[in-house]
């Protein structure tokens, strides 16, 4: 369907990622001096609420225990959390997906400080733009929440938020590793009448690994930037004002027969301005922001013409919350965005709008929650959506949760309208999922078991036309003809006892397509293990990860299984001052991620950091 807009575009510890699940998505809310006030969840409802108000699995991932991990990449955080897997095509800065409950990676909804930063025309977004030395938290929300952020979120919502510092914060990074990996990084915080804002950046290098079996037997390497600034000014006791951006540059290498292009430059960027009213009765929030991810592709020796990529997003979002009663919790608001691309493309923009409305409501042990949101995709259709969520308090300990959601993907640029190739008639992926889940504490025991059914209808496949191009290539077009069925479960246990803790996940995953076959990527079991220790100004935790065998494709055949353990150890040797170690892939096992594509082997890190709070 073509519209037209009527308004232009101007108008936790260890444990913590462990036991979100049954306490939310935690955002810390702080007072002036940098207190801990209360612990608010921001995805699961876009607004902020409390822990035992979500009716989704959620887990997250805090500042202290990033800096644990000492990640390389984004997709190094999430790979840690259950039913999150991680195909990756090469180093920190190549290609990476993530899928969520075995859903397609295009079926994740990325956002970066609330903003999509995906690209329109591959549909992903670029994880190894992203430094995780900026990040302040990830946020991971499962099953579809299209009712809520529209158009993607058929898996899940991943949301990463930069990081914030307030005067008199800062740090300072250096690290060396193997491949002669190098990283620097730094920020600072400082205020300004009854505000702050801090500003940071970060530098990284690699000479990489030969990513690929075949093609090109060089090292692969890599370089990154990135810098950033936040913060907020509080206008009065109701009206307060913030603001983030980021801008990323850098470039990666990797294989591919000559004369094709076998690196890549990169530029990304974003900026979000918004305001705040808080009422007694009446929070509102508008934001206006943009995006932006470009790539480039080229082969240097040969001189060839780079390649574009390029996707432009303007982003207009009013959410609004009413406290109807102590009980009664009415959220609604509005999304617009423009998405602008370049290259050679029939169409090269299209405007998207979304109304939506949320209402939740508790009587003694029982919590009801409803969703309906509206979309109005330019050129292609209408989508409404909607999700019922049901929480029933069984005794302190215990609560059972059901959910029924259904969601969609508006078609990318390259499936309606690459060159010779794009089928302008395409209509949106669409998704039902079911989810009962039993959650349960007990002092330092907390755990969670997750069942879930996903319906997709409508994929869009790619497949032969018969037809032939100019040089005897094969031609291939899109069309919604596929059709998948993601059952499972996900379950994770965790547990502390003085410096001691531990964690346990488990994830089943049952993936397959319209005739019962397996779908490509997909293992059907992963565990996760997690042992930490505290002590005085000491620090130590092993990692171990197994991934089962995934089908590859008739080509291919199954990609054998593995495991990955890693340790690592800090101390504080000074005053703000540590020192970390890690190792990762002790085993040294040959991990397959992506058919064709080899794994780095043993690793080790040494990290000097200085911290200011």
């Amino acid at each position: 369907m073509c519209f037209k807009m009527r308004y232009p575009l101007l108008v936790l510890a260890l444990t913590s990622t462990a036991t979100v699940a049954q306490t939310g998505s935690n955002a810390l809310a702080q007072t002036a001096k940098g207190e801990v006030d209360e612990i608010l969840v921001v995805t699961g409802d876009r607004f902020g609420s409390a822990p035992e108000q979500q009716l989704q699995i959620t887990n997250l991932i805090e500042r202290e225990e990033i800096e644990r991990l000492n990640p390389e990449s984004v997709v190094d955080i999430l790979e840690t959390l259950p039913a999150v897997s991680v195909i990756r095509n090469g180093n920190a800065a190549n290609a990476a997906t993530v899928s969520i409950r075995g859903a397609n990676s295009n079926h994740t909804l990325v956002l970066v400080d609330g903003m999509r930063v995906s690209s329109a025309t591959l549909g992903l977004a670029n994880f190894g733009a992203l430094m995780p030395e900026q990040i302040e938290r990830v946020e991971v929300v499962k099953g579809p929440r299209a009712a809520l952020w529209g158009s993607d979120a058929i898996g899940g919502v991943i949301q990463i938020f930069t990081r914030k510092l307030n005067q008199g914060e800062g740090y300072a990074v250096l690290e060396g590793g193997s491949s002669n990996y190098g990283r620097g990084s730094a920020g600072v915080g400082f205020s300004h009448g009854q505000g702050h804002t801090g500003v940071s950046v970060s530098l990284d290098r690699s000479d990489g690994f030969d990513v690929r079996q075949d093609d090109e037997t060089d090292k692969d390497g890599y370089k990154r930037a990135s810098v950033g600034a936040s913060g907020e000014q509080t206008l009065n006791d109701a009206f307060s004002l913030n603001w983030v951006g980021q801008y990323n540059r850098g470039s990666f290498e990797f294989d591919n027969a000559a004369p094709y292009a076998n690196e890549t430059d990169y530029d990304t960027y974003f900026w979000n301005l918004g305001g705040q009213y808080q009422g007694d009765i009446w929070q509102s929030r508008l934001n206006l922001g943009q995006a932006r991810d470009k790539n480039q592709n080229f082969r240097r020796e040969l001189q060839t013409r780079k390649q574009l990529f390029q996707t432009d997003r303007d982003q207009l979002s009013w959410v609004n919350q009413i406290q109807a009663s102590d009980t009664v919790t009415l959220i609604g608001g509005a999304d617009y965005q423009r998405e602008s691309v370049k290259g050679d493309y029939a169409v090269n923009q299209r405007d998207t709008l979304g109304v939506y409305g949320l209402a939740r409501g508790q009587r003694d042990a029982l919590m009801l929650e409803g969703v309906v949101r509206h979309d109005q995709v330019e050129k292609i259709d209408n989508e409404t959506t909607y999700n019922l969520s049901a929480s029933y308090q069984l005794s302190d300990a215990w609560r059972v949760v059901a959910t029924h959601g259904t969601g969609f993907k508006a078609p990318s640029f390259n499936d309606l309208y690459y060159p010779f190739s794009g089928n302008p008639n395409l209509k949106s992926e669409r998704s039902k999922s079911t989810d009962l889940s039993l959650h349960w504490q007990s002092g330092d025991w907390t755990a969670y078991v997750s069942g879930y059914n996903n319906q997709v209808d409508d994929l869009i496949q790619w497949a032969p036309t018969g037809e032939k191009d100019a040089n005897g290539w094969d031609i291939w077009a899109p069309d919604n003809i596929a059709k998948a069925t993601l059952k499972g479960v996900e379950s994770r246990l965790s547990w502390q006892y003085g410096n001691l803790s531990q964690q346990l996940g488990y994830h089943y995953l049952d993936a397959k397509d319209g005739n019962g076959q397996l779908l490509t990527g997909r293992s059907r079991h992963e565990v996760d293990y997690r042992i930490g220790y505290r002590w005085a100004d000491f620090d130590a935790q092993a990692d171990y990860h197994y991934q089962g065998k995934r089908w590859g494709g008739a080509y291919r055949g199954f990609l054998p299984s593995y495991h990955l353990l890693g340790l690592s150890a800090g101390y504080a040797f000074a005053d703000n001052w540590q020192v970390r170690l890690k190792l990762t892939n002790l085993l040294n096992e040959k991990i397959v991620s992506a058919a064709g594509y080899n794994s780095p082997g043993q690793q080790w890190f040494m990290t000097f950091s200085y911290r200011a709070l």
